[in-house]
């Protein structure tokens, strides 16, 4: 893999230079644009679904992006996008409070910065090289490369190269996301070492991205006719080599974690699965993924399953309102063995069910580590309604039922202090009413409730999660 990420660096170059040259012999056009997000954000006892303890926060999420694209010919173009993202708080934690954080403006970072070449026609080979948002299906295996801050960035370094034919389009992927963000330069707001309140940073003050170096070669085909079933079929391999100091969870009370001895070790992952829309009739379709792995980390073996089954039925056309009744499924690793049965989310790491329960995450013994938005051990029922109240007001109600397939292992944690034996995680009830108030400007409301199961020790408590955001954006012509 660390050829691929030399390779990698020396076509950055060579496209780098090829895009220099173009401009001396064609005239570039220049497009622009930006995002402005604004939310606020309520939590409380989503970390540990524990009252005793001080998790309740409150804060904004002041979020700007602009972007500018450069087409120097019909073939070839630049993206740039600079992000920045700060929180001022409304309700810090005492631990917070008591440790001497303060908030900070944070940093300028790029977003986005590639190179896309096409060769045009009616079946276009295309090549994008750099820094890029890769998205595929519903995001169950490959959307987010960043998820330790949150979704103030998505984005891969990653080389993309689609063949299309037809209906067919066949993308080969190569990506090497890095532990911190320290490749490119950025504008920091901070000082070195300071203590802020936030998302966690290294000691040079670069921002924590993944748990450790991941690397990966993939390819994605994608059969999508105008009508009639739609066919995704995908191999990954993967390499990820963890850092073994790994002690942030996001709530400073549960101390470090030892590293177990499978933690130290790089881990070779394979991935084969494939997702399917099929038409039932007019108003009823099925959603259907599933994907199963295999490797080794170390001496261990790795055979893991996960995926997800949605049947969907249009109940009110003119409301668009739709019913969907499913099932999300990804196996645990089972604690009397010594090789791996637990489902490795990939890059899927993001709220694609919840956006209360990807902290409670952290509290959990996941490979030895505390990760962020680590979706496994888990198999959860779910029904939700869509549907359209007024012309610009759309609302969700989402029911989940979230079990695990073996009990939560002793952490050895002060989260965790007593321990629990079940397997329910709890129930979920999710309400998002999202707003289109012009051209531009979009908003939403979201509550989220989580009645905890006995998967968590004892005194448990129900956790609570609020949201409201406005987003604003602009492209010029």
């Amino acid at each position: 893999m660390r050829r691929v990420t030399i390779y990698l660096t020396r076509v950055v170059c060579a496209v780098v230079l090829l895009s220099f040259a173009s401009q001396l012999i064609a005239q570039p056009s220049f497009k622009w644009g930006f995002r402005e997000r604004l939310r606020h954000t309520y939590m409380n006892n989503n970390m540990d679904f524990n009252a005793d303890r001080d998790d309740e926060q409150g804060f904004f999420r002041v979020r700007t992006n602009l972007w500018g694209d450069v087409t120097f010919t019909q073939n070839l173009a630049l993206r740039v996008m600079l992000t920045n993202e700060f929180r001022p708080y409304t309700i810090v934690r005492e631990s917070d409070e008591a440790a001497g954080k303060e908030m900070t403006f944070d940093e300028i970072v790029f977003d986005n910065l590639y190179l896309s070449y096409t060769t045009g026609g009616e079946n276009p080979i295309s090549v994008i090289l750099g820094r890029q948002n890769l998205i595929y299906g519903e995001g169950f295996i490959l959307l987010e490369g960043a998820p330790w801050d949150g979704s103030r960035t998505i984005y891969h370094d990653a080389l993309k190269i689609s063949v299309k034919r037809d209906d067919i389009t066949a993308d080969f992927l190569a990506i090497s996301n890095p532990e911190y963000d320290d490749r490119l330069p950025k504008i920091n707001f901070s000082e070195k070492g300071g203590k802020y309140l936030g998302l966690p940073k290294n000691a040079d003050g670069d921002q924590m991205l993944n748990d450790g170096v991941e690397e990966a070669l993939g390819f994605y085909l994608t059969s999508k006719p105008p009508q009639g079933t739609q066919i995704e079929g995908y191999l990954f391999y993967k390499t990820e080599r963890p850092n073994p100091v790994i002690g942030y969870n996001g709530n400073p009370a549960a101390g470090p974690v030892q590293p177990t001895e499978r933690q130290l070790r790089t881990l070779y992952l394979n991935t084969i699965g494939g997702r399917i829309t099929q038409p039932i009739t007019e108003r009823l379709n099925l959603t259907t993924e599933w994907a199963y792995q295999a490797g080794e980390q170390g001496d261990d073996k790795i055979s893991a399953y996960g995926g997800y089954a949605n049947l969907s039925y249009t109940i009110v056309p003119k409301k668009k309102g739709v019913l969907t009744a499913g099932i999300n499924v990804m196996s645990g690793d089972d604690p009397a063995t010594e090789d791996v049965e637990g489902w490795n989310p990939l890059f899927s790491r993001w709220p694609k069910w919840s956006e209360l329960y990807i902290y409670s995450h952290t509290a959990e013994n996941i490979g030895g580590a505390r990760k962020v938005a680590y979706w496994t051990n888990t198999w959860a029922p779910n029904i939700k309604l869509v549907m359209d109240l007024f012309k610009k007001v759309n609302v969700t109600l989402w029911l989940h039922n979230l079990n695990s397939f073996y009990a939560q292992p002793d952490m050895q944690n002060p989260m965790m202090e007593n321990a629990a034996l079940g397997k329910s995680r709890g129930n979920e009830i999710q309400l998002w009413l999202k707003f289109q108030f012009f051209k531009g400007l979009t908003g939403h409301f979201l509550y989220d409730y989580f009645i905890a199961g006995d998967f968590y020790p004892e005194p448990r408590a129900n956790a609570s999660f609020i949201r409201f955001e406005l987003m604003y954006a602009f492209q010029s012509k």
